[in-house]
C-alpha cells in the first residue's frame, strides 16, 4: 500500500500499520499472524475501564476488518471476537451520534451468534430507537431488525413495526415492510395481522416502498394462502396503472418487479392483452429483460383465451420475435428460444389445425441449426422445444447422429459429440433414473462399436457431465440410476470402456453402502475389469475398491488373487496402490477413520484423506533424529507387506497453479505438467477431475492425418507411467540424460524458434494433444538449467527426434526452440506452437 496516511482514510496510525502489513504481507500466513497480533491487542485495551466510545468504535472497526481479512478460518475460529460484544451493546445503547450506533449494531449483527445471551440486551435499545422521534435512529434500528432479527425481540417491537407501516417517512415504510418479512421467519402470523397496510402500500406512491410491498406480498401468500385473491388483485391492478407509464426509468424497474411477482401469484385473463402489448412493445426497443419478463407470464396462461386476445389485437408473440432468428449473436437467439419455449406449440408450430403455423420453412430450418449450436444453452433450449413439438423429432436426431458418429475423431472431438448426445439423454429420461443409467450405457456401447478406438478414451466432459446431473437429480433418481450402472459390474459378458469405467467408479465410491448391491459383486466386478483399464483408470479403480471393502466383511479371495497378478505385472506406482488396498481392506478401523476424514463420500475427497493418512503415517514412521530427507534411491524401496510406507512421497507445500506462476529458472517448484505430484492428487478437484490424469492421458490424440498411428495399444508405456507416478515427481528420468546430446548433435539448420503468448503450461498440454511421446525435465535439472527441456518419440526412433527448449518470461508468454532432423515433425510442431494463443 503505497498510499499515505493522511490520504489512506485509515481511521489511525495502527489501522494504517495493520493495513500495510497485511497488504505487503509475503504469505497468507504472516497476514493471519499480523491480524491476530492486532485481536490480543485490541481484547487488552478493550478492558481498559476509562476507554471512550470513539476509541470503542475504532476497536471494533478494526476487528470487523480482521475477521473479513483473515485467510484461514482455523486461526480465527467462531467465537472468537465474542470479547468485545459487550462494548458494541454498549456503544449501541451510549452512543451519541448515528455512525456511533451504527457500528455496535453492526458489529453484533457479524459477530453475535442468533442463540447468544447478549442479544437480548439488544432488545431494550432496539426499542427505544424504534420509539425515537429521530427517523435516522428509526431506519438504524430497522436495518438491525432485517439483517438480524430473532424471536425474542418480537414481543417488543411488533405493536409498533404495524405503526411505522405508516410513517409519513417512504425510507420508514419500506423498512418496516422488509422488517416484518425477516420476523414472519419466526412468528408467520406477523404478516396477516398485516395485511391490509401490505396491500395498500402496493399503491404506495413511492417506487421503493412498493418494490417492498411486492416483495412482502410473496412472503404473505406462502404465509397465508387466504390472502392470495387479493394480493392477485391488487397487482394485476398495479400492472395495469404501472404501464401507461412505463417509458419513466423509475416505472420500467417497478414494472419488471410487478411481472416477476405475477409469476407467483398469477396472470388475471383481463391482462393479457396487456401482456402481449407489453411484449409487441419492448420487442420494438429491444428491451429484451422485461419483454422475456412478459413471455414468462403466458405459459400459465389458458390456450383459448391467449389465442381469443391474439385475435382481438391481431398480436402474435412469435412474430414480435421472429427478427431475433437471424442474428449470430448467440445472446439474441437465447432470447428468442427462452421466449419460445414459454409458448404452447399449438399457437405458433401447426400441430392443432385450429392455428395455423407461424414460423416458415426457412424460419423452422434455422430452429434446426441450433442443435449444431456450439453453445450447450442454446442447444438444450432447442432440444426442450422440438421436443414439446413431437417426441420423434428429438428421437430421430438422436438416432441419425449415431448413425454417422465419425471414426476418425480425437478426444475433443468425440467429447465433444458424446456431451451432445448426453445432452439428448437427459431430456429423454427426465425423471427416471433407471432409464438414464440404461440409455447412457447403450450410448457408449454403440459408439465403442462404431470405432474401438473410442473404448479407450477417458472422455473427461462426458465424465464431469453425468455426475453433476446425478447430483443435481432427485434422490429417487440418483438411487435408481446408481443401482443400474453398478450392478452392471457384476455382468461380466458387458464390456465396459475407459470413460464408463471411470463414471461407475466414481458412483460407486460415492453411494457405497447406500445400494442394494453387494459390496463383494462390485470389487469382483471392479477386480475382472482392471488388466482392460489404462494406468490412470486402474488407479481409480483400486481407490473405489479400497473404499468399497470397507463395505465388506472380508474381501473375496478371487479378488485378492486378481490384486496380486496386477501388482506383478505393473510398475511401481500402480503395485503401491495394490499393496495399499492388501494392507489397508484388512485394516478396517484404519478404513474406516479415513472414510471420516473426508469431507465428503466422493472419490476426490476419499483420495484426499487417503493421501492425509499417508502422510501421517510418514511423519510417524519417520524418526525423530532423521536431519537428512530421504534420499531418491530409497523412493524406490518396495513397501513393507505389513505397514504402509510414505517416507519419500511427503507432499510439497501448496503453490499456485502454473497458469500463476509459470515456470522459471532456478525455481524449485517448477516441474512438468506431465508429472503429477502426490499432493495434486489430495487437492479438491472436480467431478471432471476424476479421471485422475486425464488433462495428461497418454491416449489422447489430435486430429487423425494418414501418417498418424491408429493403435493406442502402441502408446510409450514410459509416457503412460508419467500418469500413474511411475517415478517420483522429484526425481528426473535418467532416460533422457542424452538430451545434450542430442541437441549438440544436430545443427542449427534443422532447428526453429519462436514466441508463444500463453504459459508453459500451455504448451506442454498443446503438445500432449499431439500423437508424439514425451519426456521432460525439469527447468531446475541439468542441462541447461533455467530452460524447460523436452525430449520427443525419444524411444521411437523411427518416429523422429525432437528436443525442445522452453524459457518462460516474466512478463508472459515463452520463447521456445528446437532442433529436430525430421522435417515432418518439426513442422507440426511449429504450426502447433504458433497456434497457441
Amino acid at each position: 500500500m503505497d498510499v499515505p496516511f493522511v490520504e489512506s482514510g485509515a481511521l489511525n496510525r495502527a489501522h494504517y500499520a495493520l493495513v500495510r502489513n497485511i497488504e505487503s504481507a509475503s504469505s497468507p500466513e504472516m497476514a493471519d499472524s499480523y491480524i491476530l497480533k492486532e485481536v490480543q491487542t485490541i481484547q487488552y485495551r478493550l478492558r481498559h475501564p476509562t476507554l471512550s466510545l470513539k476509541e470503542t468504535k475504532e476497536s471494533l472497526i478494526i476487528l470487523l476488518y480482521c475477521s473479513m481479512s483473515i485467510a484461514s478460518s482455523a486461526a480465527l475460529p467462531a467465537g472468537s471476537l465474542d470479547f468485545a460484544l459487550p462494548q458494541a451493546v454498549n456503544l449501541a445503547e451510549a452512543g451519541k451520534k448515528v455512525h456511533d450506533k451504527r457500528i455496535g449494531y453492526l458489529f453484533c449483527a457479524e459477530i453475535m451468534s442468533p442463540a447468544h445471551e447478549l442479544r437480548l440486551m439488544l432488545i431494550n435499545t432496539l426499542r427505544k430507537d424504534l420509539e425515537s422521534p429521530t427517523m435516522a435512529l428509526i431506519c438504524l434500528a430497522l436495518d438491525s431488525l432485517i439483517t438480524s432479527p430473532s424471536e425474542d425481540v418480537i414481543p417488543a417491537v411488533q405493536s409498533r413495526l404495524q405503526d411505522l407501516l405508516s410513517n409519513p417517512s417512504p425510507h420508514v415504510r419500506r423498512r418496516a415492510l422488509l422488517a416484518c418479512s425477516a420476523l414472519s421467519r419466526y412468528e408467520p402470523d406477523l404478516l396477516r395481522r398485516v395485511t391490509s397496510k401490505v396491500l395498500r402500500r402496493l399503491r404506495d406512491q413511492h417506487f421503493e416502498v412498493v418494490d417492498a410491498a411486492l416483495t412482502v406480498s410473496l412472503e404473505l401468500v406462502k404465509l397465508y394462502e387466504p390472502s392470495r385473491d387479493a394480493v392477485k388483485e391488487a397487482i394485476n391492478a398495479l400492472l395495469q396503472s404501472s404501464w401507461p407509464n412505463h417509458h419513466e426509468r423509475s416505472v420500467r424497474w417497478i414494472i419488471l418487479q410487478i411481472l416477476r411477482t405475477l409469476r407467483h401469484v398469477g396472470l388475471l385473463p383481463s391482462n393479457i392483452v396487456l401482456v402481449l402489448q407489453i411484449i409487441q412493445s419492448t420487442s420494438k426497443s429491444f428491451d429484451h429483460p422485461v419483454m422475456y419478463a412478459a413471455f414468462l407470464l403466458l405459459p400459465d396462461a389458458d390456450v383459448r383465451e391467449l389465442s381469443n386476445a391474439q385475435a382481438s389485437q391481431s398480436l402474435s408473440p412469435v412474430a414480435n420475435i421472429r427478427d431475433l432468428l437471424p442474428s449470430r449473436s448467440a445472446n439474441d437467439q437465447y432470447i428468442f428460444l427462452s421466449c419460445l419455449a414459454c409458448l404452447n406449440p399449438e399457437l405458433w408450430a401447426g400441430t392443432n389445425a385450429e392455428f395455423p403455423a407461424v414460423l416458415e420453412e426457412w424460419e423452422v430450418g434455422r430452429v434446426m441449426e441450433f442443435l449444431d449450436s456450439s453453445d450447450s444453452g442454446i442447444r438444450k433450449k432447442t432440444l426442450g422445444i422440438l421436443n414439446s413439438i413431437d417426441l420423434n423429432i428429438v428421437n430421430s436426431y438422436y438416432s441419425q447422429s449415431l448413425q454417422t458418429l465419425p471414426v476418425d475423431l480425437n478426444l475433443k472431438g468425440i467429447s465433444e459429440y458424446t456431451t451432445r448426445l448426453l445432452e439428448v439423454i437427459e431430456l429423454q429420461t427426465e425423471g427416471d433414473g433407471e432409464l438414464y443409467a440404461q440409455q447412457l450405457t447403450e450410448l457408449f456401447t454403440q459408439m465403442e462399436a462404431r470405432s474401438p478406438r473410442y473404448a479407450q478414451l477417458v472422455m473427461e466432459s462426458a465424465v464431469e457431465m453425468v455426475l453433476i446431473h446425478l447430483r443435481n437429480a432427485p434422490m429417487p433418481f440418483q438411487i435408481g440410476c446408481v443401482t443400474t450402472l453398478v450392478m452392471s459390474l457384476a455382468n461380466r459378458e458387458l464390456f465396459l470402456g475407459q470413460t464408463m469405467m471411470v463414471i461407475v467408479s466414481a458412483l460407486a465410491t460415492e453411494y457405497a453402502g447406500k445400494l442394494a448391491v453387494p459390496p463383494p459383486d462390485v470389487l469382483r466386478g471392479l477386480a475382472a475389469r482392471l488388466p482392460l483399464c489404462s494406468l490412470a483408470v486402474q488407479d481409480a479403480c483400486l481407490l473405489t475398491m479400497l473404499r468399497i471393502s470397507a463395505e465388506c466383511e472380508q474381501v473375496p479371495s478371487e479378488v485378492l488373487i486378481g490384486i496380486r497378478e496386477l501388482s506383478n505385472q505393473s510398475r511401481r506406482h500402480i503395485r503401491q496402490r495394490c499393496e495399499e488396498f492388501t494392507t489397508l481392506s484388512a485394516q478396517k478401523d484404519v478404513l474406516g477413520e479415513i472414510i471420516q476424514r473426508a469431507n465428503s463420500s466422493s472419490l476426490p475427497s476419499f483420495l484426499e484423506a487417503l493421501h492425509g493418512y499417508r502422510v501421517q503415517s510418514s511423519t510417524k514412521n519417520t524418526p525423530d533424529t532423521a536431519e537428512e530427507p530421504s534420499s531418491p534411491s530409497s523412493s524406490r524401496a518396495s513397501l513393507s507387506g505389513n505397514k504402509l510406507r510414505y517416507t519419500a512421497y511427503e507432499a510439497p507445500p501448496p503453490a499456485p497453479r502454473l497458469r500463476d506462476r509459470a515456470f522459471s529458472g532456478g525455481s524449485s517448484s517448477s516441474r512438468s505438467s506431465s508429472q503429477l505430484s502426490a499432493n495434486e492428487l489430495s487437492r479438491t478437484v472436480t467431478a471432471g477431475d476424476l479421471t485422475l490424469a486425464a488433462a495428461a492421458q497418454e491416449i489422447e490424440m489430435a486430429e487423425l492425418s494418414p501418417h498418424a498411428a491408429p493403435a493406442v495399444e502402441t502408446a510409450n508405456p514410459q509416457a503412460a507411467d508419467l500418469i500413474a507416478f511411475n517415478d517420483s515427481p522429484f526425481i528426473s528420468d535418467p532416460s533422457v540424460t542424452d538430451f545434450e546430446s542430442i541437441w549438440n548433435g544436430l545443427d542449427d539448420s534443422s532447428g526453429a524458434r519462436g514466441w508463444c503468448d500463453v504459459s508453459l503450461e500451455d504448451v506442454i498440454k498443446g503438445l500432449e494433444s499431439m500423437e508424439d511421446t514425451l519426456k521432460v525435465i525439469p527447468v531446475e535439472e541439468l542441462p541447461f538449467v533455467g530452460d524447460l527441456k523436452i525430449l520427443m518419440n525419444g524411444d521411437e526412433v523411427s518416429r523422429g527426434v525432437g528436443v525442445l527448449r522452453i524459457r518462460a518470461s516474466e512478463e508472459g508468454g515463452c520463447l521456445w526452440r528446437m532442433r529436430c532432423g525430421d522435417a515432418q515433425l518439426r513442422i507440426r510442431v511449429k504450426r502447433l506452437l504458433s497456434s497457441l494463443e
